[in-house]
């Protein structure tokens, strides 16, 4: 309902976003149940605009299953579904009086609502493809291809509650480039720009599908790493981190990542603090130098967040550690 209450105030004050966002959110369910559940509709019409009298029409419920079935299952399942409607609409017909319709005159009624009903599913697929474009324009950087930050709280909050229902492990990366401010002043913002989408593109050709990767800021970027552990997570990064210092050293030598990591065992907590918490990494390691990543692994609770230590730090050789929820290790130097 809330979502229903955003979608709503969006079209009173004439922004369509929110609903564009709300029509994306609406899962596609399976194909085979959603063309099930369209001809089960159908045949329940069919039947009761057969037992119905002839000069009440049901038209209007043939077009509304359509519409139904075309948005959540694509075209094909609601052009098959506007096929049987044609068929059951027609029947229904030819039973009131079926000696009145000659063969000629029940084909070309059926060529017409076929007509009429293949061309609305024609309609809501385009409307359906229309918001789905609209919606992802809403959560995508311009700049990077990447998600915006908008699209990476959704995100969030997507693997959050898997991860919750699962018991499974997530890890949250915060990726920030250090000396983004001399790329600015001695090449210019347009090399700037550069160096971001060099970043984006690096980052995204070495994660995983499931993964998901986006901008939260200037030149601050998040990654979501679902059923990850503190382990994982790490080669990940450091196989990010390599990736991205390989891409960008060809254009500046002093360009670098710094990362903050955290990896949430249980009960992982909203975006916002998730962010914040890898966020406070990020700075640890660049306090301590930059061209490094320090992360932490936490089991989340009530109390507020306090200062983070750095617990590994892969600008030196990786320690080994036992991790617990509060014995997180500490790093060499």
């Amino acid at each position: 309902m809330k979502k229903i209450g955003t979608a709503l105030r969006g079209l009173v004050r004439a922004d369509l976003e929110a609903v564009f966002a709300y029509a994306h959110s609406l899962q596609n369910p399976h194909r085979v149940l959603v063309v099930s559940l369209g001809l089960a509709a159908v045949f329940g019409l069919g039947v009761v605009d057969a037992l119905s009298s002839p000069y009440v029409g049901f038209a209007l419920f043939y077009a509304m299953t359509i519409m139904g079935v075309t948005f959540h299952g694509g075209w094909v399942a609601g052009t098959i579904v506007a096929i049987m409607a044609s068929g059951a609409s027609l029947t229904s017909n030819l039973l009131y009086a079926p000696d009145e319709v000659s063969s000629v005159a029940a084909l070309w009624d059926l060529g017409n609502e076929i007509a009429v009903f293949v061309s609305l599913v024609l309609i809501v697929h385009q409307l359906r493809t229309m918001f789905d474009k609209l919606a992802d324009q809403s959560s995508r950087d311009l700049l990077t291809g990447a998600l915006n930050t908008r699209g990476i709280l959704e995100a969030f909050e997507r693997e959050r509650s898997r991860a919750q229902r699962n018991a499974s492990p997530l890890s949250l990366a915060f990726i920030d480039l250090d000396n983004m401010k001399r790329v600015n002043d001695e090449l210019g913002h347009a090399e700037g720009d550069e160096m971001l989408r060099i970043l984006a593109t690096g980052v995204l050709s070495a994660i995983r599908e499931a993964d998901v990767f986006g901008r939260v800021g200037g030149d601050e970027f998040a990654l979501i790493l679902p059923d990850t552990d503190e382990q994982a997570a790490v080669k990940a990064i450091q196989r990010l981190r390599s990736v991205v210092n390989r891409r960008t050293h060809a254009r500046s030598p002093y360009i670098s990542v710094s990362v903050g990591v955290v990896t949430f065992r249980r009960d992982p907590p909203d975006a916002s603090d998730a962010l914040r918490a890898a966020d406070s990494l990020m700075y640890v390691a660049k306090r301590a130098g930059g061209n490094r990543v320090a992360g932490r692994v936490l089991a989340w609770d009530s109390e507020p967040l306090g200062e983070f230590g750095l617990v590994f730090d892969l600008a030196e050789p990786l320690p080994s550690w036992q991790v617990g929820d509060e014995d997180y290790g500490s790093a060499t130097a």
